[in-house]
């Protein structure tokens, strides 16, 4: 309740530092050659400092015109409308005028040899076909800002505490810049490194693949991408960060990036290093950490991104990253497995330390050569090696009871030490030829991919456990391992579509695809100094795939409908050997592979989309290989080789809807999927507290979940406000001790985001959400779980006259329902103080402390099928302060000209107007 007062005080205190008078502009068009009214012109208040939109509004039925509620000041009036010449008037609204009434104004028809456009007019949010855009001009951001500042800004996108994005409840896994591969698919290598002044327009859309997008015909893959597109201003020119910070109890942070576009060339290099936990990209072996959570990591990075284009037909993007990463983190968890056909459980406490190393290349490239109208090829070849070790320290200890810490029968207890190192390469190759027949509708594309991996590890396992039932008992493990393997694989699809009347296309498509890996443990025995080989932990194992599909595809497209339908037959080979043993698997299937995708366009504002698929899944060679996995003594893992494949249905609905004029816009998904003989885990409890896991095929999981984004602009205080409501329901399936478990688990959210910009002073984020979890099982109900997490945050930065800005982030949650002693309020606070520097506010030199009250702390809940664990990060960044120098580079030599005569104009005449009131 509290939560919502604040919620309530914020919105007041907003309120009262935007009070102001509000002007009103008002007139009516008329065409100058038929004296006709024009309705439906655009009619927009410009903002001539940044170009942005302060209000926008339609002309009505007699041609008439009101825009309201703009604020007292200087602004550019434009008025647009097709076929006619753009009409751009200043105005000044103040105290003494507030209401000004432009009177007739007569619009000329467009002439070719006259086309003077002073400012081009835009809608902060359009719909287009499956794409949303968001104008950037339209979102303000705080000073020294990246992309991910302007992405918090936009309605129906969702930035986290560590950076991910999603957008209409979905993650964002590629981000594009003008259309092309920016450091390879990771989002946050543009999110985290880019400024948001160069960036014209936001495009958020679900890309097909290449074939798909080429023939028109949805093959099922979708990626949720955004599209960033930069100024035509800032095409030509340079511009970059560099940053130096030293800290107190040794903290630091140095980081460069620049980049040169001189237009379709594009290069960008950038480095970076600190002890913070800051990441501007995502660590491939997941061991980076977000800012201010578990653990800390020492950071070292550089980067190469080019892009351009060749003899006006070739289009490259290539990138190499190196990222070097250290991470000492440290646990405490509380684990609770549940143990069938009785009423006790099992309740584990647990801490763990662990210090990890990885070091990573990257290589990424992407060529699209088009030899003419009607023939074009692309290649993306992408290049990996990753290299890591690690040394982690267990403790544990398992007791029995009916309640945690009553009448407790202890199990066993465990001291683990062990680590290793490892080295992967992996690699893939992908490469789409596309020719459009003179035959209008006719098209043959082919697409061939390749890919290849191999890896190798090393490492050791000592431990002591001591069991206490049925009797009391020591093992000792003293053991190392050593496993290498491989894999591969190869596909390939040919599509050809062909018309059978206006807007009615067939697609025949075939395809084929191949791979094969290779898995050799070996686990030896080292107790007493003599190395023995562990037949139980050994084994060398290889398994195959190959499948052959023929499909058949249809699709209309008329007015306002998008349709498509396709089926197909698809017969897979399933081939497993155990070298070892000498024995082998042979499976085969026979499934149809169907696909639908409806899109309904009511307007240009609103659109409903449908997409249906149908796909099978192999399963990995880690649950194939008949070999147990003894590096968690706690759960001893077998795979199975006589697992078959998965066959999966998914649905998704997704409905969007924009006002251009109120800017009220909404977005609804709705999806879900049923998976049919899923592969699953099959978990035996053992007596001595500890459990044995392999895999099964099993029917019966299911999953659903929606999201509603509802997002409307207040007028006073200017601002965006951003209501989001999410809610799932999964069936999982499991089997413990040979009886079939199914785990509900269900959640309902709300989050209420707002962020606005107050006359280029106060910018403002807020957030404010709650989740609520219900757990179930059916085997065992008395185990049943609901708990609860709730946030709230506020990110204000103010601009003091001077160019003295400061800037805050107050982040505070709460967990109820969790384990004893692990239900905690979190406030997490960082506050800084900076001075603008230098003529062009390039420099600023500014003063910040992170976690201001030294509360940092962070929880976490495991939900599986027989087990819950919460867990709490024992080593993190506690209170640091921070001197920090940043020099921003900005040279644009062809920014627009004609708007810097008519600013600077304005300029003069508000001088000139103030003098005179001095006077």
């Amino acid at each position: 309740m509290y939560k919502l007062f604040l919620l309530g005080f914020f919105f007041f205190c907003a309120s009262v530092l935007s009070a102001q008078n509000q002007g009103i502009v008002s007139g009516r068009l008329i065409d100058t050659v038929g004296k006709q009214s024009l309705k439906s012109a655009s009619v927009s208040v410009i903002d001539p400092n940044d170009s942005s939109v302060v209000e926008f509004g339609l002309s009505k039925d007699k041609g008439s015109f009101i825009i309201k509620n703009i604020p007292l000041g200087y602004y550019i009036v434009q008025i647009s409308f097709q076929g006619f010449r753009t009409v751009v008037r200043k105005v000044s609204l103040n105290e003494e005028q507030p209401i000004l009434d432009l009177g007739t104004i007569y619009m000329k028809q467009e002439s070719k040899e006259l086309e003077e456009v002073v400012v081009t007019s835009v809608k902060p949010i359009v719909v287009k076909d499956d794409t949303i855009q968001y104008s950037a001009s339209s979102f303000k951001t705080k000073p020294n800002a990246v992309v991910e500042d302007l992405l918090k800004k936009l309605p129906g996108v969702v930035v986290d505490g560590d950076g991910n994005v999603s957008a209409q409840g979905e993650a964002v896994q590629r981000i594009f810049v003008d259309g092309k591969r920016f450091f390879g698919n990771d989002p946050k290598m543009a999110t985290r490194n880019l400024p948001p002044d160069i960036v014209d327009k936001i495009q958020v859309y679900d890309a097909m693949s290449d074939q798909s997008a080429f023939s028109g015909f949805d093959d099922g893959i979708r990626i949720k991408t955004i599209n960033i597109t930069t100024k035509k201003n800032k095409k030509r020119g340079y511009f970059g960060r560099g940053f130096a910070a030293d800290g107190s109890d040794g903290r630091y942070e140095e980081n460069i990036n620049f980049s040169r576009f001189t237009g379709d060339q594009k290069v960008t290099v950038l480095a970076q290093t600190n002890n913070i936990n800051v990441q501007g990209f995502t660590p491939q072996d997941g061991g980076g950490s977000g800012q201010n959570r578990g653990g800390i990591t020492t950071t070292k990075a550089t980067g190469l991104n080019f892009t351009d284009t060749w003899f006006k037909k070739a289009d490259f993007s290539g990138s190499y990253f190196y990222n070097n990463l250290q991470t000492e983190s440290g646990t405490k968890s509380f684990m609770e497995t549940f143990l069938p056909a009785t009423d006790t459980s099992n309740f584990t406490n647990a801490t763990n330390h662990s210090i990890r190393n990885s070091e990573n290349h990257r290589i990424n490239l992407n060529l699209e050569q088009t030899f003419d109208s009607m023939n074009m090829l692309i290649i993306r070849p992408d290049i990996s090696f990753l290299n890591g070790n690690s040394v982690n320290q267990n403790i544990s200890s398992t007791n029995k009871s009916l309640i945690y810490n009553v009448n407790p029968l202890q199990q066993n207890n465990l001291n683990q030490h062990s680590g290793g190192n490892s080295n992967n390469f992996s690699g893939n190759i992908s490469t789409t030829f596309r020719h459009r027949f003179k035959a209008p509708g006719h098209t043959f594309s082919i697409s061939i991919s390749g890919s290849a991996n191999n890896y190798s590890s090393s490492g050791f396992n000592d431990a002591v456990t001591n069991y206490f039932v049925p009797t009391d008992s020591t093992k000792l493990t003293n053991q190392i391992n050593r496993n290498v393997g491989n894999s591969s694989g190869i596909g390939s699809n040919f599509s050809y579509t062909f018309p059978i009347a206006t807007n009615n296309i067939i697609e025949l498509s075939y395809g084929y695809n191949y791979n094969k890996s290779l898995s050799d443990t070996k686990t030896y025995d080292t107790t007493a100094n003599i190395i023995n080989l562990v037949d139980s932990l050994s084994n060398k194992f290889n398994n195959g795939s190959s499948s052959n599909r023929v499909s058949i595809g249809y699709r209309l497209k008329t007015g306002k409908i998008n349709f498509g339908i396709s089926n197909g037959i698809q017969y897979t080979n399933l081939h497993s050997n155990d070298i070892e043993k000498d024995t082998s698997v042979v499976r085969s299937f026979t499934n149809l592979y169907p696909t639908a995708n409806f899109m309904y366009t009511f307007s240009k504002q609103e659109n409903l989309r449908i997409n249906y698929n149908g796909r099978s899944n192999q399963p990995g060679i880690s649950q194939l290989q008949p070999v147990r996995n003894n590096s968690n003594p706690a759960n001893i893992i077998t795979g199975n080789p006589f697992l078959g494949q998965e066959f999966s249905h998914s649905l998704r609905l997704l409905y969007t809807y924009v006002d251009p004029i109120t800017f009220r816009n909404i977005s609804f998904m709705l999806s879900g999927g049923i998976t049919n003989n899923k592969v699953v885990t099959s978990t035996t409890q053992l007596t001595n507290g500890y459990q044995t896991t392999t895999y099964e095929n099993q029917n019966g999981t299911y999953n659903a979940r929606t999201n509603f984004n509802y997002g409307i602009q207040l007028k006073a205080p200017k601002s965006n406000l951003n209501f989001i409501t999410n809610a799932a329901y999964n069936r999982d399936v499991s089997l413990i001790n040979n009886v079939v478990n199914y785990t509900y688990t269900s959640n309902a959210g709300e989050n209420v985001n707002w962020t606005m910009n107050i006359k280029e002073q106060l910018d403002l984020n807020f957030n404010v959400g709650y989740n609520y979890h219900i757990i179930n099982y059916s085997i065992k109900k008395q185990n049943n779980k609901d708990y609860y997490t709730e946030s709230f945050s506020i990110e204000p930065t103010y601009t003091f006259p001077g160019d003295w800005v400061l800037g805050s982030t107050f982040n505070y949650s709460y967990n109820s329902g969790l384990a004893a002693g692990y239900n905690a309020n979190l406030p997490l606070w960082n506050a800084s103080f900076a001075k603008e520097l230098f003529r062009k506010k390039q420099g600023e030199l500014k003063i910040s402390c992170v976690d201001l009250l030294n509360q940092n702390a962070n929880v976490s809940r495991n939900i599986t099928t027989n087990y819950i664990q919460d867990v709490q990060n024992n080593i993190l960044l506690k209170r640091y302060f921070l001197l920090t120098f940043t020099y921003n580079l900005k040279m644009f030599p062809g920014q627009q000209r004609q708007l810097d005569k008519v600013i600077r104009k304005m300029t003069e005449e508000k001088s000139s107007k103030r003098s005179k009131m001095d006077f």
